[in-house]
Order: C-alpha cells, then sequence, then structure tokens
C-alpha cells in the first residue's frame, strides 16, 4: 500500500507488485525503513534500486552432484562450524527421542512410565533447542549479504521451532515437579501462555531485531513520535470492527466441518471454576496470547515472507503456518479422532488467519492485535458462560 497516516514505516510495493499486493514478475512488496526510502540522484528509491539483483544466500554454490549434495556441503559456508553443531544437536536430539520412545514402551509394561524415559525426553528436548537455536544464528550470517530489501534473518519456521522445543521443556519440568497443570488449572494455562508468548518475543529479539534483521517498527509496531492522535485508537476500531463478523464466518464454517467429521474441539483452555480461575483466563486468552502470537505469527513471519515473496503468497503462507502451528493444541485419544480434530483446527483457524492477515497488511500491528483480542474475547465470554451455566 502506499505510504500514509500511520503509526511506524508504512508498507510499499517494490517494482513488479501491484498496487493491491500482487506479486507480479518482478520484486516482492516489502516493509521498508526510513533509510530504505532515501533517494538516489535520479529520484529511486535506495532499497529499489537494486532490487533485481540477484538475492544470494551466502551459502555455498549449488553443488553438483546426487540431490542433497548441496545441503551437506562446506564449501563456501560463512559459519561451518556452526552449519555442523546445528545438524549434529538436530541428529543427536532424533536419537534421544527414539531411545525415549522405546524406555517408555519398555517401562508401560511394567505399568509406569520410568525415570529414564523421561530423563531422556527432556534431554532430547534441550538438544533440539539448541539445535534450532544453531540453525537460526547460522541463519543470520549466512544472508548477511542479501540486498536490504530482503528478509535477512532467520526462518519463521526455524524460530517456532525454538519456541515449540524450549517452552514444551520449560512446561514439562514445571509440570513434572507438579507446580502447574495446564490442562486442568487456569493459573497453569496462564503460565504457559506466559512462556510461549515471552518465548516467541524472545526469539524475535535475540535472532532478529538484535542482530540488525528488522527493527520494530518495520514489523508493524508503531513508534510513539510518529502515530497521529487517533491512528493507533483507528486502527485498534478496524480489528475489532473485522474480527466480530469473522468470527460469526469461522463459527459457520466449523460447526459444518465438525459435523461432517463427526468431532468437536474441546476449548484450548480449562473451564473456570471460581473468580480467580476467570480472571486468569481472560488475561491469558484475551490479553497476552494475542500479543505474543501477532508478533510472531504476523510482525515476523508476515513481514519475512512479504519482503521476499509478495503480499499475497506471504498472506497465503502465513496463514497456513497460524493454521498448521494450532494443531498443536489438539488432544484425542486415538489417532483416527487426533486427525479428524486436527483437521477440524485446521480449518476453523484458516479464516482467521487471513483476516488477521489482512488487518496487518493494511492497518499494522495494533488492527490485528485488536483483532485477535477481539476474537479470543468472544470465545472467552462463551466459556465463561458455559462454565456458570454447568455451575
Amino acid at each position: 500500500m502506499n505510504e500514509g497516516p500511520g503509526p511506524g514505516p508504512r508498507l510499499v510495493p517494490l517494482p513488479g507488485s501491484a498496487e493491491d499486493g500482487s506479486d507480479g514478475a518482478g520484486p516482492s512488496s516489502a516493509p521498508l525503513s526510513d533509510e530504505g526510502r532515501e533517494s538516489q540522484a535520479d529520484g529511486t528509491p535506495a532499497a529499489i534500486a537494486h532490487a533485481d539483483e540477484p538475492v544470494s544466500l551466502g551459502g555455498p554454490p549449488d553443488a553438483a552432484g546426487p540431490p542433497g549434495a548441496g545441503i551437506f556441503s562446506l564449501e563456501g559456508r560463512p559459519a561451518p562450524g556452526l552449519y555442523v553443531a546445528a545438524w549434529l544437536l538436530a541428529l543427536v536430539g532424533f536419537g534421544l527421542l527414539v531411545v525415549a520412545g522405546g524406555a517408555a514402551t519398555s517401562a508401560s509394561s511394567g505399568g509406569g512410565i520410568g525415570l529414564w524415559a523421561v530423563g531422556l525426553l527432556f534431554a532430547a528436548l534441550v538438544v533440539f533447542t539448541l539445535a534450532f537455536a544453531a540453525a537460526a544464528g547460522y541463519q543470520v550470517l549466512a544472508r548477511a549479504n542479501r540486498p536490504a530489501q530482503r528478509y535477512r534473518g532467520p526462518s519463521p519456521l526455524i524460530l517456532f521451532a525454538v519456541v515449540l522445543f524450549s517452552v514444551t521443556l520449560a512446561v514439562g519440568l514445571l509440570s513434572a515437579v507438579g507446580w502447574i497443570a495446564p490442562e486442568s488449572q487456569s493459573l497453569g494455562a496462564l503460565v504457559v501462555v506466559l512462556l510461549t508468548t515471552l518465548a516467541y518475543l524472545g526469539s524475535i529479539w535475540l535472532f532478529v531485531v538484535r542482530t540488525g534483521v528488522l527493527r520494530w517498527p518495520e514489523m508493524g509496531w508503531p513508534t510513539r513520535w510518529r502515530a497521529p492522535r487517533g491512528q493507533l485508537a483507528g486502527d485498534a476500531l478496524a480489528g475489532v470492527t473485522m474480527m466480530v463478523p469473522a468470527y460469526l464466518v469461522t463459527i459457520l464454517i466449523g460447526a459444518v466441518v465438525a459435523t461432517l467429521l463427526g468431532v468437536q474441539l474441546p476449548s484450548a483452555l480449562p473451564t473456570p471454576r471460581s473468580v480467580p480461575d476467570a480472571l486468569a483466563t481472560v488475561l491469558a486468552g484475551v490479553i497476552v496470547a494475542p500479543v505474543g502470537e501477532e508478533a510472531f505469527f504476523r510482525g515476523l513471519s508476515l513481514t519475512a515472507w512479504w519482503r521476499d515473496l509478495g503480499l499475497r503468497a506471504a498472506l497465503l503462507r502465513a496463514t497456513l503456518f497460524f493454521a498448521a502451528a494450532h494443531i498443536l493444541n489438539v488432544t484425542a485419544s486415538n489417532a483416527s479422532e487426533g486427525l479428524r480434530m486436527a483437521l477440524l483446527q485446521f480449518v476453523v483457524i484458516l479464516p482467521v488467519g487471513l483476516a488477521l492477515g489482512w488487518l496487518f497488511s493494511q492497518r499494522g500491528i495494533v488492527a490485528s492485535i485488536a483483532g485477535h483480542m477481539t476474537f479470543n474475547a468472544i470465545a472467552v465470554s462463551l466459556l465463561l458462560t458455559s462454565g456458570a451455566i454447568r455451575a
């Protein structure tokens, strides 16, 4: 979209991208900072002047040989030691996971899970976290020589893996010592949401902001001195206004698909049984979760892919990513039920992710956070109502 009023840098199409965000044949849309808008002598913005230059990942050239030969080649890599460490740690983590599964199977025949199995599982989570963190660090170095208007940071998928394994490790340890029970206690669920949000924001800060890949305003966050009076309120109102009908559409789609598949999705949060539980549920679902998820799935992921792919492709990829990530919340008693519930969850989240992505592309992250909060507030209100009726 064109430069316009609003907090932070606006999203400006590069050559080859239509004003409506279509990919076109040339370079794609990208959120440009003020530095990227500095003009050259001929009036061409500096960030666009070299947009047609080939993009280099900073890794080794294409290697001749069988498929995958270039992946395992160290020639020309900026940090071969880090690259090897990431692969080795991933292999070690996979091995620990396999051994932990075998230990758990053996122990279950005796009526218990087994301390060895639990210890090996926690070790696998630690190693996987380190492996993907090393991979993220390597990509920062390998993509450093990309053109300024392209995304030069680690893949959002790799950072999501860092978040997933680190949070699973933390929650597992807290559950093992009996401090939280996320599936049955509202306070435990709040702790999980807080840890996840901190992991989202922390991974963005450590691997994207601190490394100079992107600044917070380039990911849609407002800056106080650039926000005209009333602009933030207008963005928030736009998010609220859009997500109310989006919730109705989601409910309709969910009802049809649930009937066809013969399953229902349980609530992502436990039913509150007291006033403190209700407050914890509201804080987790309506206040905390939307901030972390919007920062990661829209602020980082959509921005990163927008810079490289164009708006339409980036919006599609970010929507699918957001929906796929929510499948991890599904629990079932058997594989058939789990598959159907995962499909239902995926289909239900798609229109939500699409609406939030569109809000972000048009109004920035304040609008998408407000929209996300609105959507969750409706769901939490229904959860609280149902809990009150049962009580």
